[in-house]
């Protein structure tokens, strides 16, 4: 719960289901545990930032994304309250990078953040952040987005099949992507002024 401004959110999420002919390891829940593992790395260091940072695990995206049209029906009241939304459904696979949905405003400040991440060697931010589980709340407060964007070619080599499974998740990798989170999260929630739309 943010200490200043606890009613903008900084929405951080993935979702539970899977695939059905596999267990879906990296779509999503790799993405799910990042997420979490986010916030518990903030919360472990005794990180509160002016703004909550809520996880938020989705169900229902695989099969008609019921989760995330429920999350944005309930919190439609408080749409506006999101200023931004981060998503990780597309596995940690290195080299991994940042993607990004917003204003050239915005984007100047997620650039900026990112070099906090050049120890990680993510690649630059580039078009195309969000996901579908946060994309119906962020676009309803026009809210920026991002994804954590895992290397597409190892992803798409098992995506939706029965390889997608808990041991080709590489450890180093959960714990690069939910640093990666940690920190834009962190800092997102903790700026003076929202992110601009």
């Amino acid at each position: 719960r943010g200490r200043e401004r606890p009613d903008e959110i900084v929405l951080l999420g993935g979702h539970l289901d899977s695939w059905d002919v596999g267990s879906g390891a990296s779509d999503d829940g790799v993405g799910c545990v990042v997420a979490w593992e986010a916030l518990r790395l903030m919360k472990k260091l005794g990180l509160r930032p002016r703004r909550t940072v809520r996880v938020v695990l989705f169900t229902n995206e695989e099969n008609g994304l019921r989760g995330a049209a429920a999350y944005a029906e309930r919190h439609a009241a408080q749409a506006q309250d999101h200023v931004f939304a981060l998503e990780s459904d597309s596995g940690v696979f290195t080299p991994a990078g940042i993607g990004f949905t917003g204003s050239e405003a915005a984007l100047r400040l997620i650039r900026d953040i990112h070099t906090l991440l050049a120890p990680l060697g993510l690649e630059s931010p580039r078009a195309g952040g969000g996901g579908a589980d946060v994309g119906p709340i962020a676009q309803a407060a026009g809210a920026p987005m991002m994804a954590y964007l895992g290397h597409p070619d190892q992803y798409f080599q098992i995506h939706h099949t029965q390889a997608d499974t808990v041991e080709r998740i590489a450890p180093g990798e959960v714990s690069k992507a939910a640093a990666a989170i940690a920190v834009m999260a962190y800092v997102v929630a903790e700026m003076p002024q929202r992110l601009p739309k």
